[in-house]
């Protein structure tokens, strides 16, 4: 059976792997035996912690990763100075 090409792209959503990232170092760590009873109860402690604190954790990995990936800040351009003018 062929399964036809795709050209779809898809996004996976900032802080998305970060979170996944956070449930794979919990489960490699803690070795449990029913790994998807364990995410769910990983996830619904996170969401918990959302709404006591009103701090998203995907949101707060988002900023890292954006601030990790682009930070454009060594690529500023000083302002031209015109060293052909005469002030004097």
């Amino acid at each position: 059976m062929a399964v036809p090409f795709s050209n779809t792209h898809l996004r996976v959503p900032r802080g998305f792997g970060s979170i996944l990232e956070g449930l794979a170092r919990e489960v490699l760590r803690n070795q449990p035996e029913d790994i998807p009873t364990y995410a769910l109860l990983y996830f619904e402690g996170l969401l918990k912690e959302r709404e006591e604190s009103g701090l998203d954790p995907a949101e707060w990995a988002a900023k890292i990763e954006d601030r990790f990936y682009n930070n454009h800040s060594f690529k500023a351009i000083p302002p031209a100075t015109d060293v052909t003018s005469n002030t004097e």
